[in-house]
């Protein structure tokens, strides 16, 4: 089976290569390394500063050519009719073969182009903009002094300046009708100033100024940003040119355009005729301005992103050959990195063909390289499996050739997490979302997509066998919609036909119970919380014995993977006593879980002895034998199970220290004596103690903690298992409440309106709630359950992930910085 991989199971095997490529042909070398995604390269120049490298000048001009890009995607993207031209990422597009120089003479010319039709556009559309205020300003003035024809009249008579306009007149026209000539200024600013504009002339002018302003129904586009942009016209009366100035000064403050605007109708009307017509004849040069810069961009579109993958791959290119090293006398790069070892022949292949294309005299050499360095970690996934591994990863990338707990993580993951959301009708929901989401798997895959909407796209197939899961165990729990389904008939019957309680049952046939899950009476029964409490709680903790069991199991792979004598200690002083920890007691426990499920104590006229003080008499009384037994000579063997849990402890404690001081001291004869085994070597990188110094004192005391931590854990890890019933009921609970709060009590009331109402409001609550809140909670907890409760009993998470140059990963965007 494909699934059965040793690549699943545990990272693929790495090795360590060398490449000697000569410098003509490195270029096209990196470019075919890249298109196989196969090696990850090493920086074999870390003693160098970056800007000290060899091939910096070309890095700074991919650079400067991606400035120049972006620059065209801006602009480009500010034409709505543009922009839906372009393509959804680079790797669709067709591969551009224009030379490096040939395209950065064209972006030169396509640049300078752009910024000077820019610039010209700029310049036309401020020109527009102030002729189109200046003739609002010329408008909605006429109208105001047609409504008042004295303002700009009078005979000169002097007003006081310390006493407000308005605070002895009722308007403005009383005051110029008394003889008073006064001054105005009109002008243009944004809408959003003028509250603050006002209240700055009022406090200036202690009240010595009328302003009357409107609104400019037409949108100003703004000339940098291109955005649309509201203003307002405004006029300021005033007396005296004291006030004059500090008036023209406060518009300016608030970026004010001022305008002159003359005296009389007769001037403002021969301005406004030929304002009008300077604006028609801009418009035509400014619309032919835009036209020109569209046909441009129009000429980009096609290319742009064919130029973006060809200057990206260049960058990238460039960048990796900055690592290798050049050796001066044979003319030639040396690089060194990882790569999987069943890949090699790959690699080669395309050593030769980058060779052949390049022209190269010399071909290049591929050698293996023996190192102590720990490799990367690579797992081989795909669209499915994914998924699973990048939960695994979140916690810690896996030691190299450590098990990989993702193979287990794809069943358990959303078992668990059916376990905390078991429900038929909430699954179905869930799964009709995860089935959306693949369906638009080819229209979504590779676009940029929002981060809410990205996440669970990324984890489709997770959700999916999520939802399948809680359909399983809604069947198990008999909920839908926290609505028992009688699909079977239930096997329980009324005792007393005359009661309307329903508080007592009996079995419909004695030889018969309800085929799949709980019997649908159960809900609504007076003992209902009561049976399912029991139940869920009971399978909590079977379910966390058995996980944590698999994992320490799994350690056990891990320590086969070993060599030398230490395998043989491992197993024997870790495994073994943990397993025999784990299982004397809590695996003990759900045996007992189990023997109460299956024994009918009742039909023997025996009450069912509880656990709880069963597990509790064992520690406090052990040897003693409970009035009622779950099986006969219960006593003896929970001495024995007590006094093999208590003995795994010093095992796990004291003798593996020993036996690391015992290889310590014969790896120093060994060394005394002058020789050295290759599997000694294997040994000490195991121990942890290759090449350092062996202290007793810090061995003991990291054991010492190792063995806290599983005893402590044991009982702790048990005990979070239990959040397998607690949000499950959690969940029953709230559905319970939903559907006979809001949609069986607006139901109930005869009016069909409100139930239409009481339905939307039910099902609101149910996925703003329940599908969304509770399921993130649940999806939460199972993953704490993965990442401590299971991965602590075996997995170190203290690897390094295999990142290979890959020109796809650069393309999508998902190569990291490293």
């Amino acid at each position: 089976m494909s699934f059965l991989r040793p690549s699943i199971w545990r990272s693929s095997p790495m090795q360590m290569v060398q490449l000697f490529v000569q410098i003509e042909a490195a270029h096209d070398t990196v470019d075919e390394l890249g298109k196989l995604g196969l090696i990850q390269f090493l920086d074999d120049n870390e003693h160098v500063n970056l800007f000290q490298r060899n091939f910096v000048n070309e890095v700074k001009r991919c650079d400067e050519m991606e400035k120049k890009l972006k620059f065209f995607e801006e602009q480009i993207r500010k034409e709505p009719k543009l922009q839906r031209l372009l393509p959804d990422n680079m790797l669709t597009v067709v591969d551009d073969d224009s030379q490096m120089d040939e395209l950065e003479g064209r972006f030169d010319e396509l640049e300078s182009e752009l910024k000077q039709v820019n610039a010209n556009q700029e310049t036309l559309q401020r020109n527009y903009n102030e002729l189109i205020q200046l003739r609002h300003v010329l408008t909605k003035d006429s109208v105001f002094f047609q409504e008042n024809p004295n303002l700009i009249e009078g005979d000169g008579h002097e007003h006081s300046a310390r006493s407000p306009l308005l605070a002895e007149q009722q308007n403005v026209s009383e005051v110029a009708k008394q003889g008073v000539k006064l001054g105005f200024i009109t002008g243009v600013m944004s809408t959003d100033k003028m509250p603050q504009f006002q209240r700055s002339l009022w406090r200036t002018t202690r009240g010595n100024n009328y302003v009357k302003d409107a609104r400019i129904e037409e949108e100003i586009i703004d000339p940098q940003t291109g955005e649309e942009t509201s203003k307002t016209v405004f006029i300021v009366f005033f007396q005296g040119e004291r006030l004059q100035q500090k008036i023209k000064k406060i518009c300016e403050s608030f970026g004010a355009n001022i305008y002159d605007c003359p005296d009389n109708s007769f001037e403002r009307s021969n301005l406004l005729q030929k304002v009008t017509v300077r604006i028609t004849d801009l418009y035509e040069v400014l619309q032919r301005s835009k036209d020109h810069k569209r046909q441009t961009l129009a000429g980009i579109v096609p290319k742009l992103y064919s130029w973006k993958k060809k200057v990206v791959l260049e960058k990238s290119i460039y960048h990796t050959m900055n690592l290798f090293d050049y050796d001066v006398g044979r003319k030639c790069l040396i690089a060194k990195g990882w790569t999987p070892k069943d890949k090699i022949e790959e690699i080669q292949l395309a050593l030769r063909t980058a060779t052949t294309r390049s022209g190269a005299l010399v071909p290049s050499v591929l050698s293996i390289i023996k190192t102590e360095e720990s490799p990367p970690t690579h797992f081989e996934t795909n669209k499915y499996t994914s998924s699973f591994q990048e939960i695994v990863n979140a916690y810690g990338i896996a030691h190299y050739r450590e098990v990989n707990p993702a193979v287990l993580t794809i069943v358990t993951f959303p078992f668990l997490f059916g376990v905390m959301f078991g429900d038929v009708g909430h699954g179905f929901l869930l799964l009709l979302s995860s089935l959306g989401l693949i369906a638009l798997e080819k229209k979504l895959a590779g676009k940029k997509l929002n981060e809410l909407i990205q996440m669970p796209f990324d984890g489709r197939y997770v959700l999916f066998l999520m939802s399948l899961f809680s359909i399983y165990v809604g069947f198990i729990y008999n909920e839908c919609f926290s609505i028992p389904m009688n699909i079977f008939g239930s096997q329980y019957t009324n005792q007393n036909e005359n009661s309307t309680t329903a508080a007592v049952y009996e079995y419909v046939h004695t030889d018969r119970v309800y085929p799949i899950g709980v019997d649908p009476l159960w809900k609504g029964s007076p003992n209902e919380l009561v049976y399912y409490n029991s139940f869920k709680m009971k399978l909590s903790i079977i379910f966390g014995v058995v996980q944590m069991s698999v994992g320490i199991c799994f350690s056990l792979l891990n320590y086969l993977n070993q060599k030398g004598p230490i395998k043989i200690v491992n197993i024997l002083t870790q495994f073994i006593p943990q397993m025999i920890f784990l299982w004397a007691i809590f695996g003990y426990m759900s045996v007992l879980i189990v023997l109460k499920w299956v024994y009918p104590y009742r039909d023997h006229g025996i009450d069912p002895p509880f656990i709880l003080p069963t597990i509790i008499a064992m520690f406090l009384s052990p040897g003693g034998t409970p009035e009622v037994q779950y099986f006969s000579g219960q006593g003896v063997i929970q001495t024995v199970l007590l006094l093999l849990a208590l003995i795994s402890i010093p095992v796990m404690l004291v003798i593996k220290p020993l036996f690391m001081k015992k290889f310590h001291f014969d790896e120093v004869e060994r060394k005394k004596l002058g020789y050295h085994e290759e599997e000694h070597d294997d040994e000490a990188l195991y121990t942890g103690h290759h090449g350092e110094e062996f202290e007793m004192g810090e061995v003991f005391v990291h054991q010492v903690i190792h063995t806290i931590e599983f005893i402590l854990g044991a009982v702790s890890n048990t005990a979070s298992y239990l959040r397998l019933w607690a949000l499950s009921l959690a969940h029953s609970e709230l559905s319970s409440v939903f559907y006979e709060r809001i949609l069986i009590a607006q139901v109930e009331g005869g009016n069909g309106f409100m139930a239409f109402i009481g339905f939307g409001a039910w099902l609101g609550a149910s996925v703003a709630v329940l599908l969304l809140m509770e399921s993130l909670s649940a999806f939460l907890h199972a993953l704490r359950l993965h990442w401590v409760e299971f991965q602590n009993k075996f997995y170190i998470g203290d690897g390094v992930r295999f990142i290979p140059y890959s020109a796809a990963r650069i393309l999508s965007g998902s190569q990291d910085d490293e």
